[in-house]
């Protein structure tokens, strides 16, 4: 489960677009340190399944749409907020001059609003900048590393079906999530219109609950069905029930993580490169022939602040439908809960190497320390080879792998360090060799599924928090061991001391 939660929520103009890469540019540096994206063009997908071209060239905006409506067309400072201008459009094609409105070495949003079903819709989120007479979209430094983890959702008649199936937490098959579904999207008339009114209903109707987000205990229950009867949650427990609304209705979605940028200084200076962990979770709906975010959290209109207290704020649809392109600005993909794998296999370790197959499986072959490559945790069924010697899990080795559900270490296993199993979140049963010594610092924190553990004999020294906030374990462990979980924020369900 997701702890950390971004603290403040962007209420700036933010739009949702599609992806369409154009010729690049050159790595130019401007005195803020603002380059060059490289498309200058893509296309922006409204709520009602027609799209906008946007397109940039000299001075001036192009806005190229499938339909003849009208726009109401923003341009806004990202860092103050502060709105510079307002545009008209209208039309199947239009243009607008933009640079004479923007100081160099500044980021601004263009955000366009629009009708569709029967309100104003604002999106925004696109980012650009200016440097001379030219118009530039913003690099933003996630753009690339999101394009190689998108290759997760992938658009095979397969894999789109597994987008379609229940998963832990994602109940699309429960009779009670199936009746709130069909009320939800009672009387639409095709899909796109069926995913508005589940986006809304949760974005607009539910409350982001910042008790259990300041909360340290990790025992939050974000089941979609669970977040559909108590109408608050956090942001993975949003990210699951938007899926599973979408899944009971036969449309594709699934439930993604990574990092999440609440405000302009989070977005233009965080350095993700030391600190690549997941603190935010969302989702991605196929719709259209193609895969568009969705990020419900982000556009929530009420908090709870406990005690019956909820603030209702506006209604936000500034996080719907969005490209890869803009979606990069504020958000890092890590990984999508998908069942399937990418095929890939490489070094885990300086004597070990993994092969991840289509079917989900990573098999683990060599000896010494292992660690997983950062980003790698697509897959499912963890395997190690017969004549596997691998002695040390190492740290943060799976850590936020949530679609293990079982691990058999081998027998060779001399240490788990710290966090190697953190937020495994589907992971049921782990068998620890006889021979084990050490279990680290928050080796199996927040496995929440976690069932039956049993501690060897010989393990002499278990770290910190190696278990806590997993309130469904059985575990049994040695007299010696006996106060392990003294300082657990949630104990264990039962401790069984031997």
């Amino acid at each position: 489960m997701i702890r950390r939660l971004i603290a403040s929520l962007m209420v700036s103009a933010s739009i949702f677009v599609g992806a369409l890469p154009f010729m690049r540019f050159p790595e130019l540096k401007l005195k803020d340190d603002f380059v060059p994206a490289s498309f200058d063009a893509y296309e922006v997908t409204l709520a009602d399944g027609s799209t906008v071209n946007m397109m940039l060239s000299g001075d001036r905006v192009i806005f190229d749409s499938s339909e003849n409506r009208s726009f109401d067309i923003t341009l806004t400072k990202c860092k103050s907020l502060r709105v510079v201008r307002n545009f008209t459009g209208a039309g199947g094609l239009f243009d607008i001059e933009f640079a004479s409105s923007m100081n160099e070495g500044e980021l601004y949003y263009i955000t366009l609003s629009y009708e569709a079903f029967g309100r104003t819709i604002t999106n925004g989120n696109n980012i650009i900048f200016r440097d001379g007479d030219e118009l530039y979209f913003w690099k933003t430094s996630n753009y690339k590393y999101n394009v190689g983890t998108c290759s997760e959702l992938m658009t095979d008649k397969l894999s789109l079906q597994e987008c379609l199936e229940p998963q832990n937490d994602v109940e699309c098959d429960d009779p009670v999530l199936i009746g709130y579904s069909e009320r939800i999207c009672d009387g639409a008339e095709d899909d796109w219109e069926k995913v508005y009114r589940i986006y809304t209903y949760i974005a607009h109707g539910m409350a982001y609950d910042s008790v259990e987000s300041d909360a340290s205990s990790g025992t939050y229950q974000d089941s979609a069905v669970d977040v559909l009867r108590d109408g608050k949650s956090i942001c993975e427990g949003f990210a699951n029930t938007f899926t599973a609304l979408c899944r009971a209705q036969g449309i594709p979605a699934a439930v993604e993580f990574g990092m999440g940028f609440s405000d302009y200084e989070e977005m233009t200076e965080r350095d993700v490169s030391k600190e690549k962990y997941a603190d935010h979770a969302w989702a991605a709906v196929y719709l259209g022939g193609k895969w568009h975010f969705v990020d419900p959290t982000y556009d929530m209109s009420k908090t709870y602040y406990g005690d019956g207290n909820i603030e209702s704020g506006q209604d936000l649809m500034l996080y719907y439908l969005l490209p890869l392109e803009s979606f990069s600005n504020d958000h890092m993909i890590l990984d999508a809960d998908t069942r399937h794998g990418i095929p890939s296999s490489g070094s885990c370790g300086d004597h070990a190497t993994y092969e991840i197959t289509r079917d989900g499986v990573c098999t683990i072959s060599g000896y010494g320390k292992i660690k997983m490559p950062e980003g790698v945790n697509g897959f499912n069924k963890v395997v190690f080879a017969d004549d596997c010697k691998v002695d040390t899990i190492g740290k943060h080795c799976f850590d936020d792998c949530d679609l293990i559900t079982s691990v058999i270490l081998p027998d060779s296993v001399r240490v788990i360090e710290g966090f190697a199993f953190n937020t495994c979140e589907d992971l049921e049963y782990v068998y620890i060799p006889e021979g084990c010594a050490q279990i680290g610092e928050q080796a199996f924190c927040y496995c929440d599924e976690l069932s039956y553990v049993r501690i060897p004999d010989s393990v002499t020294w278990i770290g910190p928090w190696a278990f806590d906030d997993c309130p469904r374990l059985y575990i049994s462990v040695s007299s010696e061991h006996s106060d392990f979980a003294k300082r657990y924020d949630t104990k264990p369900m039962y401790i069984e001391t031997r």
